[in-house]
């Protein structure tokens, strides 16, 4: 499989779980977001209480550690191997789509809370709960690669190998 070659590298394996930690983190902060949002739509000065102010914050965060990442991940040195597998084709499907919700989530999420679009909000709402999804797979398919192939591809995103 692809990943039994793969290193990363130290900026890589931060901005992963930097990321990851705060994309849990303002997903488990986000309940009352929909009534901060209306009252912010109802009254741009209304809807900023700490919790509220976070979320936002921690999205606009998560677009720069975003943009970052898909910056370091094209200087790293690595070579791209074809997708050999059902597998290998799946798990490089997701993992864009992956980027692309990482990036597009925050980016919808500010859209509406910034320029006051309702539908965006829904938009950014059900972004989040698919990527949310698809993290929980990809955390599936490490749990699979570390314990069932035994290829040690969790242990090269903690560092380890």
């Amino acid at each position: 499989m692809q990943n039994q070659e793969r290193t990363y590298n130290t900026a890589q394996i931060l901005l992963h779980w930097a990321i990851a930690a705060l994309i849990i983190f303002n997903y488990f902060v986000s309940e009352g977001m929909g009534r901060a949002f209306r009252q912010h739509l109802d009254d741009s000065t209304a809807g900023y209480n700490l919790v509220a102010s976070l979320h936002v914050y921690v999205g606009l965060a998560i677009i720069a550690l975003v943009l970052l990442r898909i910056i370091v991940r094209f200087l790293s040195k690595k070579t791209k191997t074809a997708a050999t597998n059902l597998l290998d084709r799946a798990s490089r499907i997701v993992h864009e789509i992956l980027y692309s919700l990482m990036f597009l989530v925050p980016v919808f999420g500010a859209t509406a809370w910034y320029l006051g679009i309702h539908i965006i909000g829904d938009v950014h709402e059900i972004a989040m709960n698919i990527m949310m999804t698809l993290v929980l797979l990809h955390a599936v398919a490490a749990l699979f690669h570390q314990y069932v192939l035994k290829d040690g591809t969790l242990l090269k995103m903690l560092g380890q190998k």
